[in-house]
């Protein structure tokens, strides 16, 4: 079983993930702010000390933008956030495509994923 500690660092090389691909993607980093990009689940890091993994998972997925999409720079953050989610989480090997395909056709991501070559 993973210490609060142990899942915060996981959520930490997750979000440095995220600044590295936003940086490495001109798409991205011109869509979501550095602001947006520096705060990206650092809610959630704060909610796991205090609340544990379940309940901040939970937590975060009900109040995050990138998880409940109403403008056009969220969904850019959910494609960054699908897209580097493969290199800090074994568990979700899928890249950004993939990842819209199997669980977000709903969000309309398709042109938003062509503009950033991925």
């Amino acid at each position: 079983m993973k210490t609060r500690f142990q899942e915060m660092k996981e959520v930490h090389l997750h979000k440095l993930a995220f600044l590295k691909v936003r940086k490495d993607n001109s798409v991205l980093k011109a869509n979501i702010s550095i602001f947006r990009a520096l705060l990206h689940d650092t809610g959630k890091m704060l909610n796991i000390l205090i609340l544990g993994d379940n309940l901040a998972t939970k937590i975060h997925r009900k109040l995050a933008g990138h998880h409940n999409c109403v403008s056009q720079s969220q969904l850019f953050e959910a494609i960054c956030d699908w897209e580097c989610a493969r290199i800090t989480k074994p568990s979700k090997p899928l890249d950004g495509r993939a990842t819209w395909l199997k669980y977000y056709q709903h969000l309309p991501c398709l042109d938003l994923l062509d503009a950033a070559g991925l």
